[in-house]
């Protein structure tokens, strides 16, 4: 993953303990970008801006976050349209308590510059900077959240991106444990329930696999338990990415929301024996072997590759015990990037998510 992201850039982040100046990585194709900053001291305000070579023209903002019952995080974001500021945009609050009604996205924000759609700022014309700003709220008990960091992802979001990268073959296959979305709801069936539930179940695969690589149990939870866990009641689902990962960020993960320019990037992360969670977006017949025609949205589990490259996913779509399947690498390359540019969840334990930047 190094490999990709070896030009450096300078992310200059302000906190409530001062000023600091922090190192960030790009990428060379400005559809993959994204700069890093660790919060010092943890729980601080964090405030953080960057130039943005080659510009952009959507942006998803992530965090690794503890909230005690009560507190919360507060995300705004704006971008530089040549000399220009946009307003700030309302990225959301997150909470890990749901009843206080501080988890949410922010609905109908927008306006000439552009527009929020749920988790990501999507502007009309490219920008050449952006600033972001996280703010911890404590409970009403006075317990404050530790945000430890946050992530910006920036890209330029072509309608379509190819796969220019041949395998290299041979990439191990993971064993990520199977678990199907299809289940029995909870018994709010948050968000549509177990038939929408992709994005916690996919998490909830990646979690478990986290639990026995490392002995951690705790780690290991449920679906519906994620579903919960994870529900955006001003968007009624459970598909919010910076959400998911927050959730496993609160579960002693850690982890942030990118878009990859290739599945050769993808590979390179599943070679360190980190599964990757990916958003796709298909038209009838565009995935053979999908257990579903077509769909606006979905994540599944990248668990590995075959020797031809071909991709080995966990779909939680399928019923239990059909749940690991292989898709042809130009088929999934295609609903994968044009149908979300490339997005994927990397989560991973906290000091091997730091060696994936």
């Amino acid at each position: 993953m190094g490999d990709l992201i070896r030009a450096a850039l300078l992310l200059i982040a302000s906190t409530a303990a001062g000023t600091a100046i922090v190192n960030a990585a790009s990428g060379g194709d400005p559809n993959d970008r994204i700069w890093f900053l660790d919060v010092q001291p943890p729980g601080a305000v964090a405030h953080a801006s960057a130039d943005v070579p080659g510009g952009f023209k959507t942006a998803v903002v992530s965090y690794n976050v503890q909230t005690p019952s009560g507190s919360s995080i507060e995300v705004r974001l704006r971008a530089r349209v040549g000399n220009r500021w946009t307003r700030w945009y309302e990225m959301g609050s997150w909470s890990s308590d749901l009843r206080e009604g501080q988890r949410h996205s922010v609905a109908r924000q927008r306006d000439a510059d552009g527009r929020v759609e749920t988790d990501t700022l999507v502007l009309n014309a490219p920008a050449n900077a952006f600033e972001v700003v996280a703010r911890p709220q404590d409970s009403p008990a006075g317990d404050a959240p530790v945000m430890s960091s946050i992530a910006v992802a920036t890209s330029l979001a072509p309608e379509s991106r190819i796969d220019p990268d041949p395998s290299d073959g041979a990439v191990a296959e993971l064993p990520v444990p199977e678990r199907s979305q299809r289940i029995a709801s909870s018994p709010d069936a948050k968000g549509g329930g177990g038939d929408s539930w992709c994005s916690p179940a996919s998490v909830s695969m990646v979690m478990a696999y986290w639990a026995n690589a490392t002995s951690h149990p705790q780690w290991d939870v449920d679906v519906a338990t994620v579903a919960d866990g994870v529900y955006d009641p001003v968007y009624d689902g459970c598909g919010n990415w910076p959400f998911n990962v927050a959730f496993a960020s609160e579960h002693g993960l850690a982890g942030y929301v990118r878009q990859l320019p290739s599945l050769a990037a993808v590979e390179l992360v599943v070679k360190r024996g980190v599964p990757v969670i990916a958003s796709i977006a298909t038209k009838s017949g565009e995935l053979d072997g999908a257990p579903y025609k077509k769909t606006e949205g979905h994540l599944l589990v990248i668990r590995g590759f075959t020797d031809a490259g071909d991709v080995i996913v966990n779909d939680p779509y399928g019923e239990p015990g059909t749940v690991r399947r292989v898709y042809a690498r130009a088929q999934f390359a295609h609903v994968w990037q044009a149908g979300s540019n490339g997005t994927v969840y990397i989560i991973a334990p906290p000091d091997m998510i730091k060696t994936l930047r």
